[in-house]
């Protein structure tokens, strides 16, 4: 079944459309289309970070939950799924109760009103966890992995009603008790864990914590800018405001293979943000003046932005199934380099339209929205001020165990 609606005035469809936009699984953030190499580049430089992750204690705060409801011998998903989530608000309920205005804090804002999120800290942490090596149940989704606890601990439930108790009681207690430790050692790495975990609980990492998080980012993220920043202790690059701050003295610090992926990526993002721009200037029917202001400064330099090896970019990411995007990518290159615009805009335009259709394409409604609202971001982050919140407070629970020796 296919929806439309009837707009009766440019706000009307203004409003429809920021709507659909917040919706959708690109949003407002990647107008383009252009989030394969972006995350990709994010996934070479910080592994197991995301855009949604808040605080590094949510890399504990998940598997000591799952440590909880492993140990309840649950065996109905539902209710394990129940538990899960109980165990996770109020954590929530502890972090805000110690400090309501700590950054960071998962669901503060549906906490206050009673309720509860939808995407819990499982949800935004479980690819994050699989790939720093914390939870080594490989490619397991959360749901896969409840439903195989919840048939596990039936089978351990069956098995010891139907054993003989009069043979060796002590004995049979001891195998359950060794299954839970076998259980323990298949699916999580975390020895940071207690039982009495909750108490206390902050959102700061204690120095255990922050020294395990370390080095299991260093362990399993290899020659990354994640895993360099950590190990060689570059605490001042968490004082940075953004990833083209490492051009300022430390980028060189780095070995070199990150020193060219970082090069790539930058100059890749300099040739976006050309494209970013124009793309508000379409929007705006060429009201927007940042747009304008920021289109006098870079139209000189066009042939320079454009100075990018695309297939080298795809080839490095591995990314041979976007055909579509290498396409507009190279299009946009040429125009940039005889300085065509008006086909550099048509050609922003057909992504657009190509990627939501032309309802909901912006660039096919030209000023019909808010002329000094910016669309679509600009300079590529590469996930860098998430990281940097997850390094930092790394690097604040290792100095403060080192301040307190």
């Amino acid at each position: 079944m296919q929806l439309g609606w009837i707009d009766f005035s440019k706000s009307e469809r203004n409003k429809v459309l920021n709507v659909l936009d917040m919706l959708s699984e690109a949003g407002t953030l990647d107008e383009l289309g252009i989030a394969p190499i972006r995350d990709g580049f994010a996934n070479r430089f910080f592994p197991g970070t995301s855009t949604i992750q808040t605080r590094a204690k949510y890399f504990l705060c998940v598997p000591y939950a799952f440590k909880e409801i492993e140990r309840s011998g649950e065996t109905s998903p539902n209710r394990m799924f129940k538990a899960l989530s109980a165990i996770e608000k109020s954590c929530g309920e502890y972090f805000v109760a110690r400090d309501p205005k700590a950054d960071g804090i998962i669901g503060r804002r549906a906490l206050s009103l009673g309720n509860w999120v939808k995407r819990a800290p499982t949800d935004l942490y479980w690819a994050g966890l699989r790939r720093l090596g914390i939870f080594v149940g490989g490619e397991l989704s959360v749901a896969e992995y409840i439903r195989f606890m919840c048939a596990n601990n039936n089978q351990k439930g069956s098995l010891k009603n139907l054993g003989n108790r009069n043979d060796a009681a002590d004995e049979n207690e001891c195998d359950d008790n060794d299954a839970g430790k076998s259980l323990y050692k298949r699916f999580w790495d975390i020895p940071t864990y207690t039982r009495n975990w909750q108490e206390g609980l902050t959102l700061e990492l204690t120095s255990a914590e922050a020294e395990f998080l370390k080095e299991q980012v260093i362990k399993t993220c290899g020659d990354t800018m994640f895993a360099y920043i950590l190990q060689n202790s570059f605490t001042d690059i968490t004082e940075l405001n953004g990833i083209e701050e490492l051009e300022h003295g430390f980028i060189e610090q780095f070995p070199e293979s990150i020193q060219e992926d970082y090069a790539v990526a930058r100059s890749f993002s300099d040739f976006v943000y050309v494209m970013r721009v124009l793309f508000n200037i379409i929007v705006s029917d060429g009201q927007n003046t940042e747009a304008n202001d920021e289109w006098k400064l870079l139209e000189p330099d066009l042939e320079e932005f454009a100075n990018i090896d695309i297939d080298d970019i795809f080839e490095r990411l591995s990314l041979a199934g976007h055909a579509a995007l290498r396409h507009f990518l190279k299009q946009a290159q040429e125009y940039m380099r005889t300085r065509d615009i008006d086909a550099l805009k048509e050609c922003i335009i057909k992504r657009e339209v190509h990627l939501k259709g032309v309802n909901r394409a912006k660039t096919k409604h030209p000023g019909e929205f808010d002329t000094t609202v910016w669309f679509g971001g600009k300079q590529l982050d590469y996930r860098f001020n998430n990281a940097k919140i997850i390094i930092k407070d790394i690097f604040e629970g290792v100095n403060n165990h080192a301040e307190s020796e």
